[in-house]
């Protein structure tokens, strides 16, 4: 494994992304161990640990891995979530990708939870599992890239090709969003603000809503 340069900061890095984890988890974004969050890290990106109770998150909860391989650097503890080689492909290929937020609601992580199908492209991400399962989007929101068929192995090499796949069959400014069928809903942005302004757009394409938005993290103060 090739030496990777990681930022001087990585410790309070780590520190940000757990207290971040429990107050999406405190908003009913993240409940029990469901959902994930990602950011660069120097070469590397830091990621939540895999079977991780969001409500009890702390530094030692995070995982800095390697982009390549998917495998966590040398002196890690922890293994990273499952979802990891979904955030790993999008920080690959998206150059202006810093922070990924990734949340599971049951109504929304499979095709046949679109309006029209996902062949048509159309609708957003489902609600809590006594949501309905169609959805519709509102002229606020925005409808996700949706990934209806990913690998059956979620490692590194085969989600990448998936993931460059269906970003690069989109229309030039499409919606920093991607549906995976199984998994949820991934946002994306520059920094933590612009990844959860995201999901914001796309619970607003959603009826009942994601969450209660109460008490989600005030960006500020994020070091990207």
């Amino acid at each position: 494994m090739k030496p990777l340069y990681l930022r001087e900061d990585t410790e309070r890095q780590r520190e940000r992304l757990a207290a971040t984890v429990r107050r999406l988890h405190r908003s009913g974004w993240m409940p029990g161990t469901s959902g994930s969050l990602s950011l660069r890290s120097g070469d590397a990106v830091l990621i939540t640990a895999q079977d991780l109770d969001k409500g009890r998150a702390d530094a030692r909860d995070t995982v800095l891995v390697d982009p390549s391989e998917g495998l966590p650097l040398l002196g890690e503890t922890e293994w990273p979530c499952a979802e990891a080689p979904v955030h790993l492909a999008l920080h690959g290929y998206l150059p202006d990708c810093e922070t990924v937020v990734h949340v599971r609601a049951a109504g929304g992580t499979a095709p046949d939870a679109l309006d029209g199908g996902a062949g048509d492209g159309g609708a957003g991400h489902a609600g809590p599992p006594a949501a309905e399962p169609h959805l519709h989007s509102g002229p606020a929101g925005f409808t996700p890239t949706v990934l209806p068929d990913p690998p059956e192995r979620l490692d590194p090499g085969r989600t990448a090709d998936a993931v460059r796949a269906v970003l690069g069959g989109t229309a030039a400014g499409a919606p920093p969003a991607l549906l995976v069928a199984g998994l949820g809903v991934f946002t994306w942005g520059r920094d933590l603000g612009e990844a959860l302004a995201a999901l914001d757009r796309v619970e607003e394409g959603s009826r009942p809503p994601l969450g209660s938005g109460a008490g989600v993290p005030d960006p500020a103060g994020w070091a990207r």
